[in-house]
């Protein structure tokens, strides 16, 4: 398997252990999304446990998630665990944890361009695995 990325709450750096709770005091309040990661509930619009982080070979769907946080950031990752498939529509993993080895993005903001693009490739088209 290629290289794995996740996006997530900024601030990490290499070496660092993302868990499901990592970056929760980035959180907005109001963001009902923040506020179910806050006590470790589920996504309000999307399947995945919330006991898991997940990890993605494609780069510009971490970037999606990242673009959730406030000043969020995408990471090149190592999962540590095992990986269980995501339901989402791209190659992406539940796992325990995973290790930063790099920062990609240190901040990541999607102009109005970008996200329409990024929701028509991810979620108009059906599966995307690279």
């Amino acid at each position: 398997m290629g290289g794995m990325f996740h996006g997530g709450a900024p601030g990490m750096k290499p070496g660092d252990i993302i868990t499901p709770q990592s970056g929760t005091d980035h959180l907005v309040d109001g963001c009902p999304t923040c506020e179910a990661r806050r006590v470790g509930a589920p996504l309000p619009e999307d399947n995945l446990d919330p006991t898991a982080v997940y990890v993605t070979t494609v780069r510009d769907y971490a970037k999606v998630y990242a673009a959730g946080y406030p000043l969020g950031a995408v990471y090149r990752v190592e999962p540590l665990g095992e990986l269980t498939p995501s339901p989402d529509p791209v190659e992406s993993y539940g796992v325990a944890a995973a290790r930063v080895g790099s920062v990609l993005d240190p901040l990541v903001r999607l102009s109005g361009h970008e996200q329409r693009r990024l929701i028509r490739k991810f979620m108009g088209s059906g599966a995307v695995t690279s």
